[in-house]
């Protein structure tokens, strides 16, 4: 018998406002190689398995999220870029409710930019063998 396929999604955290760090930039979009932060972790999960990605931004970011970054390098499994909430766990929920139908669902924070495919794919291996999976550096 052959093992149906999950459907993966992924929630991208980007709605904070990097207040510890300071400066006038939040830190998901300051540029590092010549790409703001957030690039690195959308295009892992872009490159990856993962069948649907919802980013989840300011409401005052939303259209520069669409436009210079799903747009801008062609983040076709970027279903939606939506509004986040006032702490990160209302962010989350924000992000759950814009996937669909996923049978996992990872959670990055977008301002960590050194997620890897790889990393990704462990972490799906040992949900199916756990249950779930938390990743820590």
């Amino acid at each position: 018998m052959e093992k149906k396929k999950c459907r993966c999604g992924a929630v991208v955290l980007a709605a904070g406002s990097g207040k510890r760090m300071g400066g006038s930039t939040k830190k998901q979009y300051l540029l590092m190689g010549g790409k703001p932060v957030l690039y690195y972790s959308l295009k892992a999960f872009e490159d990856s398995f993962i069948d649907e990605i919802v980013l989840v931004t300011g409401a005052e970011d939303i259209s520069y999220c669409q436009q210079e970054l799903v747009e801008k390098y062609g983040f076709t499994k970027v279903s939606r870029v939506t509004e986040g909430g006032k702490e990160r766990y209302h962010s989350v929920a924000c992000g759950l409710t814009a996937l669909s139908n996923c049978d996992y669902i990872f959670i990055h924070d977008g301002a960590r930019p050194f997620l890897t495919e790889d990393m990704i794919e462990r972490v799906y291996k040992e949900t199916l063998d756990h249950g779930a999976c938390v990743v820590g550096m």
